[in-house]
């Protein structure tokens, strides 16, 4: 009986998307927002080690990073978990692989021609929910939110919030391979031998998911699967336990602000009590 792992776990989404171009092809120009005539036809994979031109800088590492037939960039992450240092991280990067087009030019010509630099996309898939509402694809530019007509462009973002897709919320109808990738990520690992006919039936599809089968794994392969496995659990715990702390800190703020307002309460009737004291003192005195 077949038993397939986790895509979304960082190690198996690297050797799904990092290792296969049919496949992230497929996966870019389908959830990524594309012009009919701008598809992506053929890629190059980068190194997802972004290292900076100058010894001041930090490095960092992408889960994917790719270069298609046009030059545009395209930076790919999967992310179980939203945080303000992921999405800090999101900018970072999509600017390095700005910067770094500047960078190379600058190295090779010593002159730097701002009008030839390729666009950047960077696609992140987060397996958690950080927005209000039912939306859960978001594309991000630089634009003016009062006249959208004035772009910045050449650094785009995407943002899925993977637990609220479902297929119906799906609007593109001419890439409706999306739908299908998306159920294989949010999926594919609660299935064991019996498989969705459409996950069978397209190829592309089927790839992905054959590569998911944990007797495909060779033992060490297995072993970084478990150890980003055991990181994501150790993250999830480590977050629940900081969402407790500010349940509490708000729970105790709601508690102290509700005997702070007793206080003045009691305060504001000892002192009304002291007034009708002394009013009827003054009155006996009167009388």
């Amino acid at each position: 009986m077949a038993y397939y792992l986790d895509p979304k776990i960082d190690f198996l989404f690297k050797k799904i998307f990092g290792e296969n171009k049919e496949l992230l092809i497929s996966f870019l120009n389908s959830l990524l927002p594309l012009k009919e005539g701008q598809e992506i036809v053929t890629l190059e994979y980068l190194s997802p080690e972004q290292v900076p031109a100058n010894a001041f800088g930090k490095n960092s590492i992408v889960d994917v990073k790719c270069t298609d037939n046009a030059g545009r960039v395209f930076i790919v992450e999967m992310q179980s978990e939203w945080s303000n240092i992921f999405r800090k991280r999101l900018l970072v990067n999509g600017s390095k692989a700005v910067i770094m087009q500047m960078d190379r030019q600058f190295m090779e010509e010593k002159s730097i021609n701002f009008n030839v630099f390729k666009p950047v996309y960077v696609l992140a898939i987060v397996n958690g929910i950080f927005s209000k509402g039912n939306a859960w694809y978001h594309h991000l530019q630089i634009i003016d939110p009062v006249n959208p007509d004035v772009v910045i462009d050449g650094l785009d973002f995407v943002l899925l919030e993977l637990p609220k897709f479902t297929p119906e919320t799906w609007s593109h109808t001419h890439k409706k391979i999306a739908v299908l990738w998306l159920r294989f990520l949010k999926e594919i690992v609660g299935y064991y031998e019996k498989l969705p006919e459409e996950f069978v039936s397209n190829k592309l599809i089927h790839s992905a998911v054959k590569i998911c089968e944990e007797a495909s794994f060779t033992p060490k392969e297995k072993v970084a699967y478990d150890y980003d496995l055991d990181q994501i659990m150790w993250i999830n715990s480590i977050k629940a336990l900081e969402d407790d702390a500010i349940e509490s800190k708000k729970a105790l703020a709601k508690t102290q602000k509700m005997l702070a307002e007793k206080d003045q309460s009691l305060a504001e009737k000892d002192a009304e009590i002291e007034l009708l004291k002394n009013l009827l003192k003054k009155n006996k005195n009167n009388s």
